[in-house]
């Protein structure tokens, strides 16, 4: 009985390591692509630009699920995955109207949906890190 306890227990410990895991190299892959695109923008080389924006879109989709975002929110802050949810939404809108705006070689309105972006992540850290 012991050791069904305890590997319950190892069991339980290594899904929230992975979880872990997982959200770590999703934010590291969301930061990625705002450089690139952040780089896109102070060298003027769209396809910069483009291909952080699709380092984005490929991180943010760990968060287009809200009960699966749940399991990367601290404990304490799952009832508020609405937030991480929303912000999600609102990064793929932003980026979707940024790709629009550089096709159309609206570099100003380009960059405020960069803007917009680091917007919805920071409300979403703001949450999470209780800033």
């Amino acid at each position: 009985m012991k050791m069904v306890k305890i590997l319950a227990l190892s069991a339980l410990l290594s899904v929230g390591v992975m979880a872990d895991d997982t959200l770590v190299k999703n934010m590291s892959q969301m930061e990625s692509g705002l450089s690139s695109v952040q780089k896109g923008f102070l060298y003027n080389t769209p396809a910069l630009i483009k291909s952080g924006v699709s380092d984005i879109h490929k991180a943010n989709v760990l968060f287009h699920n809200m009960e699966d975002t749940k399991k990367y929110l601290p404990k304490d802050k799952q009832h508020m995955s609405n937030i991480a949810f929303n912000a999600a939404k609102r990064i793929d809108s932003a980026s979707d109207d940024m790709l629009k705006a550089l096709d159309k070689k609206q570099y100003s309105k380009a960059h405020q949906s960069y803007s917009e972006i680091v917007n919805a992540c920071t409300a979403c850290h703001a949450v999470v890190r209780g800033w």
